[in-house]
């Protein structure tokens, strides 16, 4: 009998407690559960990829974008030079190849109207007509378009390009110069009709 009111030596075993454990504010005992302190994180290194991915995407839409629309302009300015300047040096090659035909008392007259062309070709060469003398770097041309008093850069939303063309200095000395010999050769230049140069031709033919 007095056996049984011995107290037990052995401790008593924790229970566990796991919805304790589960709300529990503190950190979790066991280490290999913890997270290591010391371990980076992928967050930064993921952001920082995605933001320079987004960069580069960005500018190379819009690069794309404005080299595209500068491309066109450039390109429909381009022909529209091309077109007159064209005009001009025909006309003295055409005067030129006129005057070959010509005797020896017109000789002077060829020999002139041949070192016009060759000066023509060289002041109205791709070179001479976009040389930085007429152009800024950003593609705006310097010379002042439709009036003196008028700003460029106030027009250019309002100007054409045949205007652009017009009033280029070089077009503008080779336009008057072409026109003299036009005048000296008798030449008229003017388009008489669909009618009338079906006619010419037919009459040629014959």
């Amino acid at each position: 009998m007095g056996s049984q009111d011995e107290p037990s030596s052995t401790p008593p075993t924790p229970t566990s407690n796991t919805i304790s454990d589960v709300f529990s504010d503190s950190p979790p005992t066991s280490p290999s559960l913890a997270p290591h302190a010391t371990e980076p994180s992928d967050i930064p290194r993921l952001r920082t990829l995605h933001s320079t991915a987004g960069y580069r995407e960005a500018v190379s839409v819009s690069k794309e974008k404005h080299l595209q629309s500068g491309f066109d302009e450039g390109y429909s300015l381009g022909a529209t030079f091309g077109l007159r300047i064209g005009s001009l040096l025909g006309t003295l090659e055409g005067l030129a190849t006129a005057s070959k035909d010509g005797t020896k008392k017109d000789l002077p007259e060829k020999q002139r109207v041949l070192k016009l062309l060759g000066e023509a070709r060289k002041e109205l060469c791709l070179e001479s007509v976009f040389a930085k003398t007429w152009w800024n770097d950003d593609g705006t041309w310097k010379y002042e378009v439709a009036g003196d008093e008028a700003s460029v850069r106030d027009l250019e939303d309002a100007v054409t390009f045949e205007q652009v063309v017009e009033v280029h200095p070089l077009v503008v000395r080779w336009s008057s110069l072409v026109q003299r010999e036009r005048e000296i050769a008798g030449l008229r230049c003017i388009f008489q009709g669909e009618d009338w140069e079906k006619g010419r031709l037919d009459d040629g033919e014959r």
